[in-house]
């Protein structure tokens, strides 16, 4: 992500092979699924303590839970932190585990009740559970996290409230006991125990942030930003921003522990030094490598490749209220002049599924007949920039990330494509934060933005973009009908209620052309074959561990 994590970190469905469709390139035979892949193979982990390599390509900008807006900023949380609830697991059709996004089980929480009508969330906690610091993990800590959360107001905000911003879904949290919070919310919503299982909603240890900042309303804390006031599994050993950390396992965490002593990460900008540092047997799994160099491993001896299909698509972000998108008859232009099976076949070689619509095919609700796959047709698309009656040449500044190789390729294709049609693109790749400046600071006039939801549901991924007016509207989109077609999926009662919505909806969209989606992603990732690994969207290491 970068995946986008508002919808989520970025930035994706655990363990799904790659979808069987006409516009879907056939995926290597010799991959296996992502989730806990194993084989045999050289061992790379020596007796004794496990200590495991893993190199992502994009850095994490914060490590702060209540302020990480993509998958990238969220990828330690999981390993620094525990939530009330986790996800679930399920064995696909291969027999492999892998993540389950749409059920959680309790994790800190022993237990938890709803109210008859809906409204109220009842956690039990256990009662034996501490910080490192040695201050008690009870009811007090966990309402303090999530009022933290809400106060900070970032893109954690969104995410624990599942989209309901205004009132905010949490009226109120009310510690019962040491072992038993209570949440009262101002609306009924069945996605709230999956936001409480999501990395924004994480325990930290009040008396840390207390110290080093505190709660600022409206303001991220800039210690939390680079340390860690855990209660997970590992503690944060080291940290060096953009460049590496070490997770060390706590010997007193009370939960399971985690099959790795030690997890180093590394962040490896250069596609070439990453590929290098796996082929040496530096890295045991890497996660960012161009499908291109992930592919050229498939068949190589002492690695496994593995695809996850996500609901994370690459989109080009065109913001509506931006010239020269306001016109819609561009946009749509845009949309027919893009070669999208180029990028399937030559970027993402084959990892990846063509689509054209505001859900995406792994995610329920999804419309097939009305979210079939753009053309590549550059008549058309001329004849739709002489209906739109602008004056070319047009300028356009494309923002990407620095050192995204699969975005570099894709900005060049596009500087192509969009030429022929009188739009002169200059890319300009920022580093990750300038990036998100650019992007959720609503400035940008067109970005590449690979973005999946942070909640797996319809209502909650589409908050963002049928929401006019939101400040989470990075489109800044507002297609006509679909505010009120919005609240109609929310408040469906069951799913063919949902999906009639969801069809007109996506029907409407689809008529606006309000960006152009490039293609539904699978994430390639390598490893040393023998390595322990379970696919899950927000980059839970709990598992990983290198080949014995």
């Amino acid at each position: 992500m970068s995946s986008t994590f508002r919808r989520l970190g970025v930035p994706a469905i655990a363990g799904l092979a790659l979808l069987a469709s006409a516009c879907t390139a056939t995926a290597p035979t010799t991959q296996t699924s992502a989730g806990g892949a194993t084989g045999s193979g050289s061992s790379s982990a020596a007796a004794g303590p496990v200590t495991t390599d893993v190199a992502f390509s994009v850095a994490t900008t914060t490590l702060d839970p209540a302020s990480g807006c993509t998958l990238d900023d969220v990828r330690l949380t999981m390993g620094l932190y525990v939530q009330l609830m986790q996800y679930g697991e399920r064995t696909d059709a291969n027999g492999v585990k892998e993540q389950d996004p749409t059920k959680v089980e309790p994790y800190f929480a022993t237990d938890y009740e709803v109210s008859a009508d809906g409204l109220s969330y009842t956690f039990t906690l256990p009662s034996d559970w501490k910080f490192p610091s040695g201050a008690p993990m009870d009811a007090e800590a966990v309402k303090y996290s999530i009022d933290r959360v809400n106060s900070i107001a970032g893109c954690g905000q969104a995410i624990v409230n599942d989209l309901y911003l205004d009132p905010l879904l949490i009226k109120e949290i009310t510690v019962v006991d040491p072992t038993t919070v209570k949440f009262d919310l101002n609306f009924v919503d069945a996605n709230f125990p999956l936001a409480m299982a999501t990395p924004s909603a994480s325990i930290v240890d009040p008396t840390l942030v207390e110290a080093n900042g505190g709660v600022v309303d409206a303001t991220p804390n800039e210690w939390m930003a680079s340390h860690d006031a855990g209660s997970g599994p590992f503690r944060l050993a080291s940290y060096e921003p953009g460049t590496k950390a070490v997770l060390e396992k706590d010997p007193n965490f009370k939960g399971e522990a985690p099959a790795s002593d030690v997890i180093n990460v590394n962040w490896i900008k250069s596609d070439s030094a990453m590929l290098l540092e796996l082929q040496n047997g530096s890295l045991d799994i890497v996660q960012g490598l161009t499908k291109n160099s992930a592919a050229s491993l498939q068949d190589t001896e002492g690695f496994t490749v593995a695809a996850s299909t996500a609901t994370a698509n690459m989109g080009f972000l065109m913001p509506n209220d931006k010239e020269p998108w306001t016109n819609e008859k561009v946009r749509e232009a845009v949309t027919y002049a893009i070669p999208y099976e180029d990028i399937l076949n030559n970027v993402l070689k084959g990892y990846g599924q063509l689509y054209y619509g505001p859900v995406p095919p792994t995610m329920p609700g999804y419309d097939a007949a009305d979210s079939t796959p753009r053309t590549y047709d550059v008549e058309k698309a001329k004849a739709l920039m002489a209906e739109a009656g602008v004056t070319t040449p047009i300028t356009v500044t494309l923002d990407t990330i620095s050192g995204d190789a699969t975005q570099a390729s894709i900005a060049t294709i596009l500087q192509s494509a969009l030429g022929e049609l009188g739009i002169e693109v200059t890319v300009n790749p920022l580093s990750e934060s300038a990036w998100g400046d650019q992007v959720y600071g609503l400035k940008t006039q067109a970005a590449l933005r690979l973005d999946g939801p942070a909640i797996f549901s319809a209502g909650y991924y589409l908050s963002y973009d049928e929401a006019c007016g939101i400040s989470f509207n990075t489109g800044v989109i507002c297609v006509p009908g679909n505010d009120v077609l919005l609240k109609e999926v929310r408040a469906a009662k069951d799913d063919a209620e949902r999906d009639a919505a969801l069809a007109q909806l996506t029907k409407n969209w689809v008529a606006d052309s309000p960006k152009a989606i490039l293609y539904l992603d699978a994430t390639a990732v390598v490893m040393k074959t023998g390595t322990e690994y379970l696919w899950n969207q927000y980059t839970d290491m709990r598992t990983w561990k290198a080949a014995a």
